[in-house]
């Protein structure tokens, strides 16, 4: 996985990087994506000395989708076999995001007395519902079963021991509300873009304006790919997107090729254009956790703005190894402002290589481990891993930030 080079300094890398976010003058903000909410942990409901994810991987939660689609009938389980050859088709990852999309692509182009995978428009329609349901039915658990000091909340309480010059700004295409729900349990004050008491509306100029936001101690959430808690209705002969109590139906989350009014383009583009400026920014900082690359649209922006922003730094945590031929191993060797901290090996300057063992310091144990293993011979080969690619270790590293 090196290529024999040299091996990173793990305990460096680590420093550079608390040092990066100890800087009051930094513009700062993060990228979650689904992993950080699969490191929310509870009791198993099968066994109670084991624990699970609160909210499933995407890989689960597409799962659980297929199994829904396949109980409205056997059309419906081949029409979603059919669609995930689609994606494979055209190198997408056949998740439930893609095939949610693939679905309302197909109800932009089939005609009322036309078939697409086996299905009329009606059942097309079905279907995408089943999904959307599925989807907000699991993505919006009982958060009564959340400990104390899940990792949201951590993230929540490193925010309210650091002042900034900027506020930080988080951007995540996740639809729960554990973000919010951490940030409240630490009274952090949150600002996402919704103004008003009743039904909070969304407020597009409040993106655009300084002066139309709250000022820089209000912590910034941008939901990329919409919310449970978002809802479209009528008013006076318009529409608007309102926030309120979870949605079982789901309207409002995955934004779709589906040519929407501006009442329901207006979030999405919005929050779009707000990452990309926020990366416009100079000596700006994006941290990136639980996210996998597989979302193309926002990797075009992420990595376009490292080409353009040579003053732009990204670290990228990864839970899972990245393999050298997937998008991010390769633009991260040809940016040396990407750092791809992955649990093996890093992605530093342009060069990958494994992490050296060194013995971890205070600041590096939640998020750094020395492994000792039985080589050849009998000898013991130590080498890294870096844990911090876990949300849940990735905050407590912010934790130990602020100890004392």
């Amino acid at each position: 996985m090196s290529n024999g080079q040299v091996a990173h300094d793990a305990q460096k890398t680590l420093a550079d990087f608390r040092d990066h976010l100890a800087r009051h003058d930094k513009p700062i903000a993060f990228f979650f994506g689904a992993g950080t909410s699969c490191a929310v942990r509870v009791p198993s409901a099968a066994d109670k000395s084991k624990t699970e994810p609160l909210i499933p991987s995407v890989a689960g939660l597409t799962a659980m989708a297929k199994e829904e689609a396949t109980s409205l009938g056997a059309k419906y389980g081949q029409a979603w076999e059919s669609i995930e050859e689609g994606c494979k088709e055209n190198e997408e990852d056949p998740n439930v995001e893609n095939v949610l999309s693939r679905l309302r692509m197909m109800l932009g182009a089939v005609g009322n007395t036309d078939t697409l995978a086996g299905l009329k428009r009606g059942e097309i329609e079905k279907l995408e519902e089943s999904v959307r349901k599925t989807i907000a039915r699991v993505v919006t658990p009982d958060l009564t079963r959340v400990e104390g000091n899940f990792p949201h909340r951590q993230l929540g309480r490193w925010l309210a021991k650091t002042s900034r010059q900027n506020p930080v700004e988080i951007f995540t295409v996740n639809y729960d509300v554990l973000i919010e729900h951490g940030m409240e349990a630490e009274r952090i004050p949150l600002f996402d873009g919704f103004v008003g008491s009743y039904r909070p509306f969304f407020h597009p100029d409040s993106l655009r304006r300084k002066e139309s936001a709250p000022g820089a101690t209000w912590t910034r959430l941008w939901k990329m790919h919409g919310s449970v808690t978002w809802r479209r209705i009528e008013q006076d002969g318009r529409f608007r997107v309102v926030r309120g109590e979870p949605d079982p139906a789901g309207e409002m989350i995955y934004p779709s090729f589906q040519k929407y009014d501006e009442s329901r383009q207006q979030p999405y583009a919005a929050f779009t254009d707000r990452l990309s400026r926020f990366l416009e920014q100079d000596d700006a900082l994006l941290v990136i956790a639980g996210f996998s690359f597989g979302d193309e649209h926002m990797n075009n922006l992420i990595f376009g703005a490292l080409e353009n922003q040579a003053r732009t730094h990204v670290y990228t945590l990864q839970f899972e190894e990245p393999a050298n031929h997937t998008d991010l191993a390769k633009r991260a060797v040809q940016r040396p402002n990407m750092i791809v901290v992955g649990p093996e090996t890093g992605i530093i300057g342009g060069r990958r290589a494994a992490w050296a063992p060194v013995e971890s310091g205070d600041f590096m144990a939640v998020v750094y481990e020395l492994e000792e293993k039985e080589g050849e011979g009998g000898d013991v080969v130590k080498s890294g891993r870096m844990k911090i690619g876990d949300f849940a270790s990735f905050t407590a590293f912010l934790a130990a930030m602020t100890a004392g």
